[in-house]
């Protein structure tokens, strides 16, 4: 029996070669499109999982009510977490995480960046990564050392074996490496190079630990067995008191970090796993287009496969024997079109890796990924094939010998309803990126506040920021150097914020969180920012107990006119500029409090000349660098690549929606394609009486295109509304955002026609242009 049916297969895809093309290059493409996202969703489902104690994680958290709205946020204060090691024996263990940045290390000649974290020795028993060599929860309670992974010792010793091997840290201090850690996987949610003690951030910045009105820091803890989170909720509120103000600290699962990251209202809304839910619905009708396509071309032929199901039963074929020879066929078909499919993802693999930022890889050898895969290509093959099989077998011998054909008007109806479907999903996506293109325009049109073009951010390190004034003298001799400032945020993000300033006038409800920030004389003039009131920073007049707000600080506080003289808390007023972009630019700008640091500080920043010649600047910069700052590696970039860098997010989505939109394009024409080809045969009499009888080809063309236009142009009628309250919820969540416009939706409904024109078109002119004297010769 299955012999009978592989024969009939392989006899049937071989006589009908364009259908079985078009099926096949149809599911391909889409079995190549779940491919890609069963690998994108199997890897972010994973983020974390290789933590053994995974579920006892958590990560403190805050929730800060201000107008009417609560905020949450992740970074807490240093004192945070002494007072849960000190106050709360439910907790296991306690650690403070913060983000360090490049750490320049040195052994000998051979020197690097490498990205680093500081944290308390509790951190590799919350967390626990893999460990080649040594001990790092002793490491770093040691401030004489530090934790390395397996790859920055590789790149400096060729091995493994780095334990007891000593690092010159960023030019300041020895360490010892303590500990060899593997490499950190790439569905991490916490990444870095070398892990250094917490205590170097107390010797740098004495009295930090103790402070409560600096959220710099991610605070982590795990739970004793049996212990509740909402009952350690309560005993954590209860233990900090009114030491936050108004703000709420509370425990949040380590294993939603990646998923679940978002909050409204102080709540969980979503996140990450948005995405991946709005991956596998992609996916989904992704491969019902391609189902679509098989359907639409199985019952389309049904008249020709009429007479082969009424044969079939007369000679005592049961229906139940039908309808596995035709599943047989389509999941034959899904089969074949995998091999393909298969062959495509990986191909394009690299090229979504770029798309997506991902790290998604394809292991052939994985069993588990071709068990998903096969059984993937099994059920489209089922889905694809089961409307024609039970349609096919219902068929009745004696009807169908006689040449009458039943419920061909609703066939019809069945199959245009099935392109109206494919078009509308088709019409959607390209609404959808012609949308989020024009959003992600007009938020990098707005106006940034500072000219970023020419304005040149080199990070400090170690000791480094000790020469500034040295650097900033030798910069300055240099053609084309305007002026040159510093700062502890690099101009496009702010991390620091506190809600203990003091203003006059200030009252209860004005406890809300204000970004703060350390600068150099000069900032305003090299950053390029316009000054509404007061001046800039100066040495001329010390300004070391001066401070300089935003518009948004300014009006947030309710300071009224000159605000230049003010008192916050100690510091006074000197300038108010004007808003700038900073952090997330699809939000307003956030209030800011700018204070004068001639100390230690991350960024330096140089204003170049725009002529033209930033090469050669940024070549006499490092010469000049170099000479004053020796055994530091030059490192610079443009604030404005950085401020790009702020727009990859929804200009991936941009690009990952605009490829799935014409992929499902291709299918639906694949299949249109099809059903032309189909049609054209099926009325060549008819074309040729017509010809004869004067109808000209663009007559004949007309009227075959009409049939197959109608159902898409049904499709944009029911897709634009749809398409139109999607992005409608959609740009609600961003506080800068386009609105929606008529031609958006005419744009997408004349894309879809005039490409579903020239599909059909090739076929239509075709057969009108076919010699009358052939189609009618045995007439």
């Amino acid at each position: 029996m299955l012999k009978n049916y592989y024969a009939a297969t392989v006899r049937g895809m071989v006589k009908n070669r364009l259908f079985t093309f078009v099926n096949i290059s149809g599911l391909s493409i889409g079995l190549a499109l779940g491919i890609i996202f069963l690998l994108f969703v199997k890897g972010e489902l994973q983020y974390d999982r290789f933590h053994p104690n995974l579920s006892s994680i958590y990560g403190i958290m805050l929730n800060d009510p201000r107008e009417n709205v609560i905020y949450t946020g992740y970074t807490t204060t240093p004192a945070l977490a002494s007072a849960i090691r000190e106050g709360l024996p439910d907790a296991d263990h306690v650690t403070r995480v913060t983000h360090g940045g490049d750490q320049l290390l040195n052994i000998g000649d051979k020197s690097t960046y490498e990205n680093g974290y500081y944290a308390d020795a509790d951190f590799f028993r919350i967390f626990r990564f893999p460990v080649i060599a040594g001990d790092p929860v002793a490491a770093l309670f040691d401030p004489g050392s530090i934790v390395i992974t397996s790859g920055t010792a590789r790149k400096f010793f060729g091995t493994d074996d780095a334990v007891g091997k000593i690092f010159r840290h960023n030019q300041a201090r020895n360490l010892k490496v303590g500990a060899v850690i593997q490499d950190i996987p790439d569905n991490s949610t916490l990444r870095f190079d070398v892990m250094l003690p917490y205590q170097l951030i107390e010797q740098q910045n004495p009295g930090i630990s103790d402070r409560w009105d600096y959220n710099a820091m991610q605070t982590f803890v795990t739970l004793k067995p049996h212990v509740d989170p909402n009952i350690f909720n309560d005993k954590l509120k209860k233990l900090i008191g009114t030491r936050y103000g108004n703000s709420t600290p509370f425990t949040y699962p380590f294993a939603d970090f990646h998923l679940y990251n978002r909050f409204r209202d102080g709540k969980p809304a979503g996140g990450k796993i948005q995405v991946i839910q709005f991956v596998i619905i992609v996916g989904i009708f992704v491969l019902l287009l391609a189902c679509i396509n098989f359907m639409n071309l199985a019952t389309a032929r049904s008249a020709q496969r009429a007479r082969e199901v009424g044969v079939r039963k007369t000679l005592g074929a049961t229906r139940r024997q039908i309808v596995w020879q035709f599943l047989s066929e389509s999941m034959a078909m899904a089969l074949l079109a995998l091999v393909t499919g298969v062959l495509l993802a990986k191909l394009s693999l690299h090229a979504m890796n770029t798309l997506l930022h991902t790290h998604l890889t394809m292991d052939l050898a994985d069993w588990k990924l071709w068990l998903f895969m096969i059984g993937l290509a099994m059920v489209t093959g089922l889905i694809a094939g089961s409307y024609p099989a039970f349609f096919l077998s219902a068929f009745r011998p004696v009807k169908v010998l006689k040449g009458l054909m039943p419920g061909n008007r609703n066939g019809s109806l069945f199959r245009k309803g099935l392109v109206t479907f494919q078009f509308m999903i088709s019409i959607f996506l390209i609404i959808t990126t012609i949308v989020i293109f024009r959003q992600q325009r007009y938020v990098q049109e707005l106006p940034i506040g500072y000219e970023t073009e020419n304005l040149i951010d080199i990070p400090t390190r170690g000791n480094m920021a000790g020469k500034y004034d040295a650097i900033r003298e030798a910069f300055l001799q240099i053609p084309g150097v305007q002026s040159v400032s510093a700062g502890n945020d690099d101009l496009v993000r702010y991390n620091g914020a506190t809600n203990d300033l003091v203003w006059p006038g200030k009252t209860a409800d004005q406890n809300f969180m204000v970004n703060i920030s350390q600068v150099q004389y000069d900032w305003i003039k090299t950053a390029g920012l316009s000054l509404l009131e007061g001046r800039d920073f100066n040495r001329d007049f010390g300004d070391t107990m001066g401070c300089i707000l935003n518009e948004t600080a300014v009006k947030k506080m309710g300071l009224k006119p000159p605000v230049v003289g003010t008192l916050i808390g100690q510091n006074m007023v000197i300038g108010v500029v004007r808003n700038f972009s900073f952090n997330d630019p699809f939000d307003v700008t956030p209030p800011l409090a700018v204070f004068l640091n001639t100390g230690t500080l991350n960024h330096i920043f140089v204003r170049l000349v725009n002529d033209g010649q930033w090469q050669q600047q940024v070549q006499q910069l490092e010469a000049a660098f170099k000479k004053t700052a020796p055994g530091y590696p030059f490192e610079f970039h443009f604030t404005q690549d950085a401020q790009e860098r702020k727009f990859e997010g929804i200009r991936s989505t941009w690009q990952m929606i605009s490829v799935v939109g014409t992929l499902a394009i291709i299918i639906s024409c694949l299949g249109l394609l099809g059903l032309s080809t189909f049609m054209a045969e099926k009325r060549t009499r008819e074309i040729g009486i017509r010809k004869v009888f004067g109808a000209s080809v663009a007559r004949l063309w007309f009227m075959l295109s009409a049939d197959l236009m109608k159902p898409i142009l049904l499709a944009f009628l029911l897709a634009a509304p749809l398409a139109a309250w999607a992005m409608q919820v959609l740009l609600q969540h961003m506080d800068r955002h386009i609105t929606l416009s008529w031609w958006m939706f005419m744009l997408a409904g004349l894309l879809a026609v005039v490409i579903a024109l020239l599909t059909i078109s090739f076929q239509g002119i075709r057969a009108a242009m076919t010699n009358p004297v052939n189609s009618l010769r045995s007439e």
